[in-house]
């Protein structure tokens, strides 16, 4: 079965997307996210970017998008002009609460090349939740969506912007956009501004560019701060451990509004040189077709849908399945899937470890980091079974006040106690909780 055909997004008529691109910043450790769109459409602009969700329009409302890279980039580019001309603080926050897809993407990016600082919100959250959020943190705006199936997030956001004051910027996508809403979707059709890349950071140090995503710790959300120079050390990490290479397309599951969604998710991809596919609402006629399109795929789904992924006729063109485990989690011995896993383990906003099966197909997730990937991520288990972690990858930390952070490389609790078997962990529980 073959997907809807899916429009190509395209700049105004008569203009030349793989043109007028603005000067890549120099691509380094320390270079933010919209650094990497730049480099991937000066390198291969006519390479696929971003593909949507087959049949995402009857939720969303919206036509069904795909991006070049230089699509993408020019996307990013005037996105972020129209985010830089509201004339915020350097790395303000943010809000970006969207589905996963080209969109949320994009608008992340273009944040960054703002010079601000994306504020991840999952779209789950309820109004009280977010608003918790808006006061704690100040946002400054919020990038969202008029329609998501049933949900009108738009509207959510305008009446808790008439409750607090310091969220004075409202931008959706979506038909219908609310009466004082910027509407992203006509921003990116318009002739950007004059934005040099090399200004979008507005001199802000390397160790305050970066994103902020929220985890719910004792049934409150609290904001963790990761810089981008982390982020891209622990999709590197990933990348390595799950042997992604350049040219396939990564079908994600995973909603891009956290840690592990953006390092298996966009981030991989842009590391890797792949073609993202980041599905919003879950469809199974959707996956189906997706999975059945033409080329090499690499599926990425939350580990407790195995079972299900298992009952799937997978078709040969896919490559490999990684399964995303968050902790606290028990391993079963017996795996339903067994050949082409790679097993990934989110602790919280801190860390993320991955590991293919072995040979057999059976579970092999350790904490043994040997080789140039134990300076970027090293992981320890104390005598009392806590897990510590330690390098630039892991390289999180909760949002003190508005001020970014500063990470010193030292060893870390996780939070988290870990159950080992020969030398295989099988288990993780939190610090102080009863045994799963």
């Amino acid at each position: 079965m073959k997907p809807p055909a899916r429009e190509r997004w395209a700049p105004d008529e008569g203009d030349d997307a793989a043109e007028g691109l603005p000067a890549a910043p120099v691509d380094d450790a320390t270079s933010g996210i919209a650094s990497l769109f730049a480099q991937r459409a000066l390198t291969d602009p006519g390479a696929s970017a971003f593909l949507p969700q087959a049949g995402s329009e009857a939720w969303s409302g919206r036509s069904e998008a795909a991006f070049t890279n230089a699509e993408a980039e020019m996307a990013v580019a005037r996105l972020a002009a129209r985010f830089a001309g509201l004339g915020l603080a350097s790395r303000a926050l943010f809000g970006v609460a969207l589905p996963a897809g080209p969109e949320a993407c994009l608008t992340i990016a273009a944040l960054d090349r703002a010079g601000l600082t994306p504020c991840l919100i999952p779209l789950a959250w309820k109004p009280d939740q977010i608003g918790a959020v808006v006061e704690n943190l100040g946002l400054a705006g919020v990038a969202t969506q008029s329609r998501v199936g049933d949900l009108s997030p738009a509207m959510e956001w305008r009446d808790l912007a008439m409750r607090f004051f310091g969220l004075r910027f409202l931008a959706a996508f979506g038909p219908a956009v609310p009466d004082g809403f910027i509407d992203l979707d006509a921003a990116m059709t318009q002739p950007e501004l004059s934005v040099p890349a090399s200004d979008a950071a507005h001199d802000a140090p390397s160790a305050q560019a970066g994103y902020v995503a929220l985890a719910m710790q004792d049934g409150e959300p609290v904001a963790w701060f990761r810089s981008w120079a982390a982020a891209r050390a622990a999709a590197e990490c990933f990348v390595a451990a799950a042997e992604i290479p350049a040219g396939q397309r990564l079908l994600t599951l995973l909603a891009q509004d956290d840690h592990r969604g953006l390092t298996t998710g966009l981030m991989a991809a842009l590391i890797s040189g792949c073609t993202l596919e980041a599905h919003g609402l879950f469809a199974s006629d959707a996956l189906t077709a997706s999975l059945a399109s033409d080329g090499p795929v690499r599926l990425v789904a939350p580990g407790w849908m195995e079972t299900a992924l298992a009952r799937l006729d997978f078709p040969q063109n896919l490559c490999g399945v990684v399964l995303v485990h968050d902790a606290p989690v028990r391993f079963k011995a017996q795996t339903p899937l067994t050949h082409g896993v790679v097993d990934a383990l989110a602790f919280g906003e801190i860390a993320l470890l991955a590991q293919a099966r072995d040979a057999r197909g059976r579970f092999a997730l350790s904490l043994d980091r040997a080789g140039e990937a134990a300076e970027t991520l090293s992981v320890r288990r104390e005598t009392d079974g806590r897990i510590q972690f330690r390098g630039i990858a892991a390289q999180a930390a909760p949002l003190d006040g508005r001020n970014p952070p500063i990470e010193a490389d030292l060893w870390r609790d996780s939070g988290f106690v870990a159950e080992v078997f020969a030398g295989i962990v099988i288990g993780v529980t939190r610090i102080g909780a009863a045994s799963l």
